[in-house]
């Protein structure tokens, strides 16, 4: 019997943005809150306010989606009020509570010591205060590779802690995109984002959250100039953008420090840093990466005894090089 073919995924495809810029303001967003209520007898839950696949949604986010951009999306509601329940709140509609005192591993381990001991589904939830489905998702929890901890969203691989910083929206974007977002953020802000601009933030939400998907994630710059020693940097200079601020890796200051120590001889201290021999990062950057400059350099440099006497051969390969350039400059 011959094998159905394989379904293909059709691609991504964002939505329109939403109309004017700023349409969505603290009383706007109330406002809508209180009419979807009015319109549908329940307030809206988060998740029906988002989405762009209507054979994947349910009733609510199929309205949503057909009214679009009648509705602001669940970002640009957290971004305003840092919660969805927060925005329930002060629309006064009735709200869950989605904030605990015990954290998420204390609450997976009390619904499987309860339902170890005989309850059900039912109990467990009633006892936790959370809905059917959530006590259901602790019951079925797994563990985190990275950090051991449980994980409850389902069809997740990691735990909300490992994957906080990660894009949130799926999107196949290419360097050809990513490129024109950054000059749009330019000419919409008058500078260039930063990293920290696109990096998703629970906490403290921001433009990025209010707009996703429209910007990409600071995580898929990086891995689609992931060939260059500063990727994100990297997406700055091809777009055209000046560099802010300069990312050091390890490897940079590694070899900034071998190449103090084959010009000088030894390590460098605070005072070289304004020197013409110091080609690494700022005394800043080695305070909060090492603690100090002198830590940097025991923590990265060849000790003396690995350099002192050795033949060339015998050298990291990053001090031989720069010696040698720095013999040729010499000479």
């Amino acid at each position: 019997m011959a094998a159905s073919p394989k379904t293909r995924r059709r691609p991504y495809a964002p939505m329109p943005h939403p109309g004017r810029r700023g349409r969505w303001d603290a009383d706007a967003i109330v406002a809508a809150l209180r009419r979807w209520a009015a319109e549908t007898g329940l307030p809206p839950r988060s998740e029906a306010w988002s989405g762009t696949r209507r054979d994947h949604a349910g009733p609510a986010q199929r309205k949503w989606m057909r009214e679009h951009p009648r509705w602001p999306s669940g970002s640009c509601v957290r971004a305003h009020f840092g919660s969805w329940s927060a925005a329930l709140e002060a629309a006064g509609l009735p709200a869950r509570c989605l904030t605990f005192d015990d954290p998420v591993a204390e609450r997976v381990g009390a619904a499987q010591r309860l339902a170890a001991a005989g309850s059900t589904v039912a109990e467990v939830a009633a006892h936790l205060g959370v809905s059917r489905s959530t006590a259901g998702n602790y019951l079925r929890a797994g563990r985190c590779p990275e950090c051991g901890g449980p994980v409850v969203k389902p069809g997740a691989e990691r735990c909300v802690g490992c994957t906080r910083h990660e894009p949130t929206v799926a999107r196949a974007w290419t360097r050809a995109e990513v490129l024109a977002a950054v000059r749009a953020w330019r000419a919409e802000h008058g500078r260039a984002p930063s990293y920290h601009d696109w990096t998703p933030s629970r906490s403290r939400p921001g433009r990025w959250e209010a707009e996703s998907p429209r910007w990409p994630s600071a995580a898929v710059v990086c891995r689609l100039f992931a060939g260059h020693a500063d990727p994100w940097n990297a997406a700055l200079t091809e777009a055209g953008q000046p560099v802010r601020f300069e990312r050091w890796s390890d490897a940079r200051i590694r070899s900034s420090v071998a190449e103090f120590w084959v010009l000088t001889g030894r390590l460098p201290s605070p005072a070289d840093l304004d020197r013409p021999f110091w080609s690494g990062p700022s005394a800043r950057t080695l305070r909060r990466r090492f603690g100090g400059v002198e830590q940097a350099g025991r923590a990265l440099a060849p000790v003396p005894a690995d350099v002192i006497g050795a033949e060339p051969a015998e050298l990291p390969l990053e001090v031989a090089l720069v010696g040698a350039l720095a013999g040729l400059m010499r000479g």
